[in-house]
C-alpha cells in the first residue's frame, strides 16, 4: 500500500490522498475542535443524522467528525454540493420483509458544517458568469487555504506514521 501511494505522488509532498481516510478524518476533525473553527450548537446534542436512525450519534464530537468527512469530500471530488454530500452520508432503510432502499442524510447538519468551513475560510462557493451576465453557484469547494490545511495535517499524519 505504501509504494502504491508513493506512485500516485509523485513529487515528493505529502497531501490527503497518501494517507488513510479514517485517520486522516480523525485528525483533521481534532484541529477544528482545537481551532474553535466550528462552534458546537444546542441542537446537537439531539439531533439525528439520518430520518431512518432510532437514536442520535453516540460520540460527543460528532459534529466536528462531520465537518471534516464534508471537508474530505470536497478535496476529493474538488466541488460538490449539498445534495451530493447527503446521498454520500445517507444509507440503507430497513423496511421490514420489503427489500432494502437507499435514503439520503439530513441536510440540516450537513448545510450547517458547510456554513461553519466556510466562515472559517476553509470553503467557498463555485459562481460562473453565465452568457446573460448573471452569476450562477455551481455548489461548493475549498478554498486554497482549506487544502493547505489539509495537506499540512496530512504532512503530519504521514511523519508519525514513519516514526513508529
Amino acid at each position: 500500500m505504501e509504494q502504491h501511494l508513493a506512485l500516485i505522488n509523485s513529487r515528493g509532498g505529502v497531501t490527503v490522498k497518501d494517507v488513510p481516510a479514517k485517520d486522516f478524518i480523525e485528525a483533521f476533525a481534532k484541529h477544528l475542535k482545537k481551532g474553535n473553527k466550528i462552534k458546537m450548537p444546542e441542537w446537537a446534542g439531539i439531533v439525528k443524522t439520518a430520518p431512518y436512525r432510532d437514536l442520535a450519534p453516540y460520540n460527543q464530537d460528532w459534529l466536528y467528525v462531520r465537518a471534516a468527512a464534508v471537508a474530505y469530500q470536497l478535496y476529493m471530488k474538488k466541488k460538490c454540493g449539498v445534495n451530493g454530500l447527503r446521498k454520500h452520508f445517507g444509507g440503507k432503510v430497513r423496511r421490514g420483509t420489503n427489500t432494502n432502499t437507499h435514503r439520503p442524510a439530513c441536510g440540516k447538519n450537513i448545510r450547517y458544517c458547510l456554513k461553519q468551513l466556510e466562515a472559517a475560510g476553509l470553503v467557498g462557493l463555485i459562481t460562473f458568469l453565465s452568457d446573460d451576465g448573471t452569476t450562477l453557484t455551481m455548489g461548493k469547494s475549498l478554498t486554497r487555504k482549506g487544502t493547505t490545511d489539509m495537506d499540512r495535517i496530512a504532512t503530519q499524519l504521514k511523519k508519525e506514521s514513519r516514526k513508529n
